[in-house]
């Protein structure tokens, strides 16, 4: 085996890089491999391959067509800027050939010793000089994989065949396949699942799914326990909001070239963070939601849009095509609790604050309430599960308590009201940029009817980039806050969604919770 001559590397070996068939050395540091060429003149680099890019390698046997036995084989997916716009991850292999031993146990030695290394470093371990030849090998990662082969185009398992099975064979991760059967199986399983056998959960489905999976987890005794189970998302649906969001929180893009790589990327690479929670109450359900709730225009596209899911993602646009065609408008009442700070978010950036000249909002002293469906936030935790497992988190159990004053309500003619916690609603719905993956904020974005045809198309138009929040209206209100109540004047035909489910039309009201999911992200 190679001796380290540098104390600035913490590995320094000869190898065959292939197919180059080019001689050189290569020296690894906490961060990079530098593959530099040698052949008797003064060095020149080849190459640096940044750790932060590599999701695996292997060491395997060469055969009779190279001359070096004993292989290193590194997966790299760097981001690379596209012609036009954007970045994509590009999939790079190097294969680098031992040669610099007498013996081929000792070249076995060096691409095992380097393998152990690279494999600490990129799940974020310490290496250091005086370890970096007895590291031992890692454990293989174990995870469960539902699959969903009905969500969006109907492709999810293909998906899975052509980069998920692919992508986990260069990781060396291990992982179980379990297809779902039918609606609310993801919940079944979550709940029963034995998390002592498994890593994490990762899901190849649309947004649905994850909502079961939360749900599932939530409906355990150890649900304390289990909702730290890490979810990895890989996007096979139609909506996809939870894996751009996730995405956009790890490199920026709000528009992904190639989601599903993407995605891959960043379960592959071991690390997760806290996705905050949404709890709901209705009444005759409880839910635990993670991206949003819908009523009015965006309820409709969503549900009415099913009958398109062959389009794909396509199948919003169309259904938005016949929304705005055929113009409605839904009579309702809103009511907020607005942040304590409602300038600021837990992360000390500002927030978009938007109140349209055309909204009058009351305080709750000010409001007659036909029908007492109302609720108050509890300041003190309360037992989460009752004896006969009914979820109570921080909001009345009753819809029928009055709201304390300091609430504010609103009743109109909406185009839409949507309380939504994630950047986005869709793989391509930017639609609220400030929104954090971990902070308790809900987001309420109504919009009134008074907005015309034209401007509510513009207003969709612009979705994509996020700019439609600067787009002045007076029938436009986004406001951050702790918890809302909506009741539907609308009769009974409308529709009402949460995570992109429909669920019963009736009057609901939710809370943010300091109950955290752990999802599948690069960045901690």
């Amino acid at each position: 085996m190679d001796n380290n001559h540098d104390s600035n590397y913490l590995l320094t070996s000869e190898f065959f890089l292939y197919p180059q068939k080019m001689h050189v050395i290569a020296k690894l540091t906490e961060t990079s491999i530098i593959i530099t060429r040698k052949n008797g003149k003064p060095e020149s680099q080849v190459e640096v391959i940044n750790l932060k890019d590599v999701t695996g390698c292997h060491v395997s046997e060469g055969n009779c067509s190279t001359p070096a036995k004993w292989h290193l084989c590194v997966f790299v997916y760097p981001l690379k800027k596209k012609l036009l716009k954007g970045q994509i991850r590009q999939r790079i292999s190097r294969s680098l050939g031992a040669g610099g031993s007498k013996t081929e146990e000792e070249n076995k030695l060096t691409t095992t010793t380097w393998k152990r290394a690279i494999k600490h470093l990129i799940t974020g371990r310490c290496v250091n000089h005086a370890e970096v030849n007895n590291l031992p090998d890692l454990e293989c990662r174990n995870l469960v994989v539902y699959i969903n082969p009905f969500s969006g185009q109907g492709k999810a398992m293909q998906i899975y065949k052509k980069h998920v099975k692919k992508m986990f064979a260069e990781a060396e991760i291990k992982h179980t396949v379990v297809k779902t059967e039918y609606a609310g199986h993801a919940r079944h399983l979550a709940r029963d699942l034995n998390l002592a056998s498994c890593d994490g959960i990762v899901i190849v489905s649309g947004d649905g799914l994850i909502h079961e999976v939360v749900n599932g987890l939530m409906d355990r005794n150890d649900w304390k326990i289990a909702i730290q189970t890490p979810i990895g998302i890989v996007p096979g649906g139609s909506g996809n909001a939870l894996a751009a969001a996730i995405v956009y929180a790890s490199t920026g893009q709000h528009a992904s070239l190639d989601l599903v790589t993407d995605s891959m990327f960043e379960i592959i690479k071991g690390r997760s963070r806290d996705l905050s929670l949404v709890y709901i109450q209705s009444q005759s359900s409880f839910y635990f939601s993670f991206l949003n709730v819908g009523w009015g225009f965006v309820a409709d596209v969503d549900i009415e849009s099913e009958k398109f899911r062959g389009l794909g993602n396509a199948r919003f646009t169309l259904g938005c095509a016949v929304r705005i065609a055929s113009y409605r408008k839904y009579h309702g009442m809103v009511s907020y609790l607005p942040l304590e700070k409602s300038g600021i978010i837990n992360n000390g950036s500002k927030t978009q604050t938007t109140i349209g000249t055309s909204f009058k909002t009351k305080t709750l002293a000010e409001t007659n309430w036909n029908n007492s469906s109302s609720a108050g936030i509890r300041s003190e935790e309360s037992g989460y599960f009752s004896s006969k497992n009914t979820k109570i988190f921080h909001i009345s159990s009753s819809l029928h308590e009055s709201l304390p004053n300091e609430w504010k309500s609103i009743e109109e003619e909406f185009v839409w009201v949507m309380p939504v916690y994630l950047s986005h609603v869709g793989q391509d719905m930017f639609m609220m940029p400030n929104a954090k993956l971990d902070e308790d904020v809900i987001y309420l974005y109504c919009l009134k009817s008074g907005v015309g045809r034209a401007q509510l198309l513009n207003i969709l138009l612009n979705i994509a980039d996020g700019t439609h929040l600067n787009i002045s209206s007076e029938n436009t209100l986004v406001v951050p806050c702790r918890a809302f109540r909506l009741e539907p004047f609308t009769n009974k035909t409308g529709l009402l969604t949460v995570d992109g489910e429909a669920v019963s039309y009736e009057p609901i009201q939710a809370t943010v919770t300091p109950i955290k999911s752990r999802i599948m992200c690069s960045s901690c």
